[in-house]
């Protein structure tokens, strides 16, 4: 016996992923505690899989278990930091570097005792972490570059709501988002998000 499925079923299938669900349910929220502070109107321009703005770029040093000696430097989002203060292992250089606040910027290691640096570029145009010629960066497997974010789905789904790109499965996932809040009384609105210029914000007004 032959098994098929027509095209309602088809789509239904399709859709029965966690994309929608977790967009309408993350706008949902925002909207009710936007509406709980008087407000009426919601704009949603990052924290979505459809609205990412602010992309993490993370980079992994070398040297496993590194020390460094004396009181040498890393140079990082074009602020210096001086380590050593604390001490000479890596958890004084992971809280020397903390202890600086640099805007987006947290250390940490991993399993296996790297130092780790995991930035989150704030929105823009253009998602970069510089590293800098820092003193210690031999010491802690660190090279002197520019890191460039990879693009979040988000720039996806703008380019397909844009015309750049062609995506039925984006296509159809936004046009979902939207049936959704009109069917609940709700207009809503896809935005350019002008600050990156390559991401969609949501404007749901009630």
């Amino acid at each position: 016996m032959s098994y098929s499925i027509n095209k309602t079923e088809a789509r239904l299938l399709a859709r029965a992923d966690l994309t929608i669900f977790n967009e309408t349910q993350a706008l949902m929220k925002q909207i009710i505690t936007d509406a709980g502070n008087g407000l009426y109107e919601t704009t949603v321009s990052d924290g979505t899989e459809m609205t990412e703005s602010t992309p993490t770029i993370t980079i992994t040093g070398s040297v496993a278990n590194p020390t460094i000696t004396a009181t040498p430097t890393v140079i990082l989002g074009g602020v210096t930091v001086t380590l050593g203060t604390t001490g000479l292992s890596l958890n004084a250089v992971i809280a020397d570097i903390n202890d600086a606040a640099i805007a987006g910027v947290v250390a940490s290691k991993n399993a296996a005792n790297n130092l780790v640096l995991t930035y989150t570029a704030p929105a823009a145009t253009t998602w970069t972490f510089v590293v800098g010629a820092g003193t210690a960066n031999a010491d802690l497997g660190l090279t002197s570059a520019t890191s460039t974010a990879t693009n979040p789905t988000s720039v996806d789904y703008f380019n397909c709501w844009q015309g750049n790109s062609t995506s039925r499965p984006k296509t159809d996932q936004m046009n979902q988002v939207i049936l959704y809040f009109q069917q609940l009384g709700y207009t809503i609105d896809r935005l350019k998000n002008t600050t990156t210029g390559k991401t969609l914000k949501w404007s749901i007004s009630y």
